[in-house]
């Protein structure tokens, strides 16, 4: 994989999680990427962070963690996929939870996404993301994840 994927979380107001994902060497970053990511996979800022504090502290203690401030950093093994595939299930559900306006949806596709294969998972980033189809827009990608995991009802 040419990235590495970071995650970043913010305990204190305002709360907040990001999943990023960096060139994987500098000699690979275009003269944006520099000092900022390639892309992010999700992110999430406000009470709904709760919701994913159990999955990054899990990611924490698995991976290791610094701390600068009140951030804490996570750096992902770059050649294990295991870890890519916990940083795009994270991305995904912060992304989605951060669209999602019903507390009831949210905890419904949270539930989806927590237990969805790891194919799954990267079928529904891919599509977030347009890799596939550029031409999806993000709320339908969220939409299709709140119909799945039956939140409509």
């Amino acid at each position: 994989m040419p990235y590495r994927y970071v995650v970043k979380w913010n305990k204190a107001p305002p709360e907040s999680i990001r999943v990023e994902a960096w060139p994987r060497d500098r000699s690979l970053a275009l003269p944006e990427e520099k000092h900022k990511p390639s892309f992010t996979i999700g992110r999430l800022k406000g009470t709904r962070t709760i919701m994913l504090w159990h999955l990054v502290d899990d990611l924490a203690s698995r991976y290791g963690s610094t701390t600068k401030r009140q951030t804490k950093t996570i750096d992902l093994p770059p050649d294990d996929i295991q870890a890519i595939a916990d940083a795009y299930r994270l991305g995904l559900a912060a992304a989605a939870l951060n669209h999602i306006k019903s507390e009831e949806a949210a905890e419904h596709t949270f539930r989806y996404i927590t237990r969805a294969t790891q194919e799954e998972i990267w079928f529904w980033a891919s599509k977030y993301l347009g890799v596939v189809d550029e031409a999806i827009k993000t709320q339908r990608v969220v939409e299709a994840l709140c119909i799945i995991s039956n939140a409509s009802r």
